[in-house]
């Protein structure tokens, strides 16, 4: 009796020594095919600005329903730098450089207006190797984004592969040429 008294007060004061987190609140379903060009996949619309320090922990859950729970947790220090990436011209989503391959990119909707009032998205994208510069929200009002790290690189295309596997074939030609001249008898007349 002692034992389970013991065990259930260790249970119920580690319990309350773990720190809250707050829930994590879909309040819609999110739309892959709204922004231009498309998602590929999107997470809901999460209650409040997931895009900030205090709400780390839901923002990776956020990225964990999006691209699976196998996903490295990101911390807000490799997050609060990106903010700076993006501007807007309208609707359109502007990129401070060039993005290629898988993305995600978080974003808080702070604009009662737009449909989506003090929410969070994540969105997908695939930008492959041509890459892109913006993205057309057709939606007003973000207040802020994040770009969260870990994205996938382009995979070569395959002009890429021939040259570089060409520029081998011409280094090992050149080399092996190198050694034989060096090998080769010198010879008197």
């Amino acid at each position: 009796m002692r034992i389970l008294a013991s065990t259930a007060l260790a249970a119920i004061a580690m319990t309350l020594a773990s720190p809250a987190s707050a829930a994590l609140v879909t309040v819609g379903a999110c739309d892959a095919t709204l922004p231009d060009p498309n998602a590929t996949a999107c997470a809901g619309i999460y209650e409040g600005n997931l895009n900030n320090n205090a709400r780390i922990d839901d923002l990776n859950a956020a990225i964990d329903a999006l691209v699976g729970s196998d996903y490295t947790d990101v911390a807000w220090s490799a997050l609060d730098p990106t903010k700076s990436f993006f501007s807007s011209t309208g609707t359109v989503l502007n990129f401070a450089e060039t993005l290629f391959g898988e993305q995600i990119i978080s974003l808080h909707f702070g604009n009662a207006g737009s449909g989506n009032g003090n929410n969070t998205v994540l969105y997908l994208f695939d930008f492959g190797t041509t890459g892109a510069n913006s993205v057309n929200l057709n939606q007003q009002g973000w207040s802020n984004a994040v770009l969260i790290p870990g994205g996938t690189p382009p995979v070569p295309e395959p002009g890429t592969w021939a040259m570089m596997l060409l520029g081998f074939g011409a280094i090992g030609f050149a080399m092996r040429r190198r050694r034989l001249r060096r090998a080769a008898p010198l010879q008197v007349a």
